[in-house]
């Protein structure tokens, strides 16, 4: 279970696939949570992607919730 993002970084233009996973220590996917204490980073060129919710949303085009 776990939530897939595709995102276009806005520092570099940048598209890529981002898979967030729910497991047991980790929440179950709710729509407009963002995990904001963990950095998830460009891998082009490794700028932060969710130093905030609104900045991470602005950058999302498109999510999928995998194993509902």
């Amino acid at each position: 279970m776990g939530t897939l993002y595709t995102i276009c970084c806005r520092h570099c233009g940048a598209r890529f696939e981002h898979f967030a996973a729910a497991g047991c220590a980790a929440p179950r996917p709710v729509a407009g949570y963002v995990e904001t204490h963990h950095p998830i980073r460009c891998p082009g060129c490794l700028h932060r992607l969710n130093a905030t919710a609104e900045e991470f949303a602005r950058q999302v085009s498109l999510v999928r919730v995998a194993g509902r």
